[in-house]
């Protein structure tokens, strides 16, 4: 189920951590601004570009995720495709959601499908309703829908094949089996943001649109994607910030990287080209290590991961 447009969440980014007042909330201005235009045209743009923000951010998300499950210590069964509904948009902009995304006031849809995934090879297209999964009726309304969604949706993806029932857009009705895939279960989405960072809450990953727009290529995206799975599966939500805290997880995303097939030397080498806005911050910061400090690390690190490579040893966190 998609998640909320305006979480709260801790700033643990490998750009430099936005000032605390900023992080706190930082696309409710952009959409607040925009649900009070008499005309939402400019909400249809908004709409369109976080469509495509989020295909790409799955994209380069999904290696991470499926490929690296044995070294996450909560796993999901993924079945390639997100889900949203009406509610999960701000009211006075659902009758643009309607028109745009073929939503209804009730049930639940497929917003998008990954490209490669057993959605897509089970011919689910974006638009679908979901109505049952291995003969469970999908609730389509009610207070409690996503837990009732949530429930359902485990206990059948759980399965080795998964028999769902969809209805396209023009009403029809189909019914289709997919194989899920085990992969960490930590959800990254995008939020709309003039701010550049990456955050956790300690549960899922979240990208700004001003990030991904200034982060073209896909494996430096993956670079930080990475960094902040690592704060989720070391458990550092909740500890005090440290430099010790920002290297380990660095480490650890140079090892996602490498598992999930990601190459690991352009990363580190755009990385160490960037301009790094918050430079002075960090280089004078009691809590972030400096920019040599980093790169530093990621060198280290990398040395490892290639000495491992070199005897066919097993990559792990060191």
């Amino acid at each position: 189920m998609l998640r909320p447009l305006i979480p709260t969440f801790a700033c643990l980014a490998i750009l430099g951590c936005a000032p605390s007042d900023a992080a706190e909330n930082p696309d409710a201005p952009t959409l607040s601004a925009i649900a009070t235009r008499p005309d939402n045209t400019q909400f249809a743009d908004v709409l369109a570009e976080y469509q495509d923000l989020n295909t790409r951010l799955s994209r380069v998300a999904a290696p991470l995720r499926l490929r690296n499950s044995a070294l996450c210590p909560v796993t999901e069964r993924d079945p390639g495709y997100i889900t949203h509904r009406l509610d999960d948009y701000p009211e006075p902009l659902r009758d643009v959601a309607k028109s745009l995304l073929g939503l209804s006031d009730t049930g639940i849809f497929i917003r998008t499908v990954r490209a490669g995934s057993p959605a897509e090879q089970a011919d689910i297209m974006a638009g679908d309703r979901l109505i049952a999964m291995n003969d469970f009726p999908v609730p389509s309304e009610g207070v409690a829908i996503d837990s009732f969604y949530n429930a359902i949706s485990r206990q059948a993806l759980a399965e080795p094949s998964t028999r769902i029932t969809l209805r396209t857009p023009q009403g029809s009705d189909y019914t289709t089996t997919l194989n899920a895939q085990t992969a960490c279960d930590i959800p990254v989405n995008v939020i709309f943001s003039d701010t550049v960072n990456g955050h956790t809450d300690g549960e899922q990953v979240l990208m700004t649109s001003a990030l991904m727009r200034t982060v073209p290529d896909d494996v430096n995206l993956a670079l930080i994607v990475a960094h902040e799975m690592a704060h989720v599966i070391a458990g550092h939500q909740g500890l005090p910030p440290s430099q010790a805290i920002e290297l380990e997880a660095d480490r650890m995303a140079l090892v996602l990287m490498t598992q999930a097939g990601y190459e690991i030397d352009d990363a580190i080498a755009y990385w160490q080209a960037a301009a790094h806005p918050l430079r002075e911050r960090q280089d004078n910061s009691s809590s972030h290590p400096s920019i040599k400090a980093r790169l530093d690390n990621f060198n280290a690190e990398r040395k490892r991961i290639r000495q491992l490579q070199k005897t066919n040893t097993p990559l792990g966190f060191n």
